[in-house]
């Protein structure tokens, strides 16, 4: 049995199939992809903390509907990308572009991620590659920087070494199709079905970039400079490498390899169509400390690692809590959602070494909301015992000086 692939870059596809079609005899992780069962367990786990939302409750009412149309298309191989939602979100100061995919769309791409396309690529990416995957982030990118920086220390007794920070200069938007293309053919080379499903979320942004907000496009900006990471780690036998996204850090104890390291990872990231941004990019001594992922990093003389939040999201928080105060005070607010908005920061903060910043940030909340929050309460408690035990025509004199309640002249 045969089936047109109706995609307008199905030249694409030439090496691996027969002109314009598919052969779909051979059973291949598409067939799980388009598994109605999958299907559901995917669409429970896309609206969880998202039910609120007036779409997300569309869908739901009308799930078992939704479900089977996508199960259909999946089977004609009709196109699943329907366009997306554009907003903006401001990110630690950093204006980014979100494009939404659709709720039906966002279904099919978590089956898609977690039954193909990540347990495929997984083996092939290198340990020290920490974005856009379950039991990886942030934390294990900071984790292992610790680790790669004690590892130097024990190795030359003394911090004298340099770190390469590198940038890559608006990643998304310069990703290449054909080079995904080119890549992923290689790792679904038996399996042409689920390579066109990929291309098709992939294709739904254009030519050229990924969209922040699809989940094949963050494994696919993660997969994409897969090859320079070897490269990195076996060719150029740099062990303390690690890669988060678009920033990534090289330790050595030479900066002229260093700098020889630089001009072959520039010239190959060159080969992909992106340029490393120049102003973030930058040889510093261990010694004098280095920025990473909005903190500044220290190697001590003693071998001790000392990571501490970027001051500029220390002034941020300052800042919103000030205009936090005004809205509460106005009514916009209520205390419980400031309280949640501060805590929820201070979780990341506190996982740093960040012991007199969380003090000092205490205070200020305090300051701002718990004290004036409670001398509020307790006028407010006060008020409600004197009009309990007095009345409420007890004058303040009378009260100070324990007088009987004022009577009215006849």
């Amino acid at each position: 049995m045969y089936l047109s692939l109706g995609y307008e870059k199905t030249k694409r596809l030439s090496g691996t199939i027969s002109g314009h079609y598919i052969f779909m005899n051979q059973h291949t992780d598409y067939d799980k992809v388009a598994d109605a069962n999958n299907l559901m367990k995917s669409e429970k786990k896309c609206v969880k903390n998202v039910s609120w939302k007036y779409s997300t409750q569309n869908f739901y009412l009308d799930r078992i509907n939704r479900v089977r149309k996508s199960k259909n298309r999946l089977n004609n191989m009709d196109r699943m990308s329907d366009g997306f939602t554009v907003f903006k979100v401001n990110e630690r100061g950093k204006i980014r572009n979100i494009r939404s995919v659709h709720i039906n769309e966002r279904m099919v791409q978590k089956t898609l991620s977690e039954l193909s396309l990540v347990p495929t690529i997984r083996p092939k990416l290198i340990y020290d590659n920490y974005a856009s995957l379950e039991e990886r982030g942030i934390q294990m990118a900071f984790n292992r920087l610790k680790v790669h920086l004690w590892r130097y220390y024990r190795k030359h007794g003394n911090n004298d070494g340099y770190v390469l920070v590198a940038d890559l200069h608006a990643y998304f938007d310069s990703v290449d199709h054909d080079c995904v293309y080119e890549q992923l053919s290689k790792v679904f080379r038996d399996d042409p079905k689920t390579l066109y499903l990929i291309m098709d979320f992939v294709d739904a942004f254009g030519e050229k970039s990924l969209g922040l907000g699809s989940q094949v496009s963050q494994i696919i900006a993660m997969f994409y400079p897969n090859k320079i990471d070897h490269y990195i780690k076996e060719v150029l036998k740099i062990e303390g490498y690690g890669r988060y996204n678009d920033d990534f850090v090289l330790i050595h104890s030479d900066k002229a390899y260093l700098q020889y390291c630089l001009d072959k990872i520039n010239e190959m990231y060159s080969d992909l169509g992106i340029e490393l941004n120049q102003n973030k990019t930058k040889i510093c001594k261990l010694s004098s400390g280095f920025k990473f992922l909005k903190t500044k990093v220290h190697l001590t003389d003693t071998g001790r690692v000392v990571i501490r939040p970027d001051r500029k999201l220390i002034v941020r928080e300052r800042r919103k809590l000030k205009k936090l105060k005004i809205k509460l005070d106005n009514g916009e607010l209520e205390f419980e959602e400031v309280k949640q908005q501060y805590m929820s920061w201070r979780g990341y903060i506190e996982k740093f070494d960040s012991y007199k910043t969380l003090q000092d940030m205490d205070k200020l909340f305090n300051d701002l909301f718990i004290l004036d929050w409670k001398q509020v309460e307790h006028k407010k408690k006060r008020r409600k015992s004197y009009d309990v035990k007095y009345g409420e025509k007890q004058s303040p004199a009378c009260r100070r000086h324990g007088l009987e309640l004022e009577t009215e002249w006849d």
